[in-house]
């Protein structure tokens, strides 16, 4: 029965805390990608981190942009 409670009842997070959800996200792919993309696992590590930093630096500007768009040319 609580399984459907929560369906009936879902869990409010807010505008704030959806956004944080995409950084794990992020992070999951970005370690799911490289492992299987890299060539040495000694620079994986790094080949991650800098996955999630180019994937969260594109989802700033995207949002920034789209907020542009909506802002001003509505």
């Amino acid at each position: 029965m609580i399984a459907w409670t929560i369906f009936y009842h879902p869990v409010s997070l807010g505008s704030d805390g959806l956004l944080w959800l995409v950084l794990p996200l992020c992070l999951s792919v970005a370690v799911i990608y490289k492992t299987v993309r890299t060539g040495e696992l000694r620079r994986l590590p790094l080949e991650i981190v800098a996955c999630l930093a180019y994937m969260a630096v594109g989802m700033v500007l995207l949002g920034a942009a789209l907020w542009v768009v909506q802002r001003f040319f509505q």
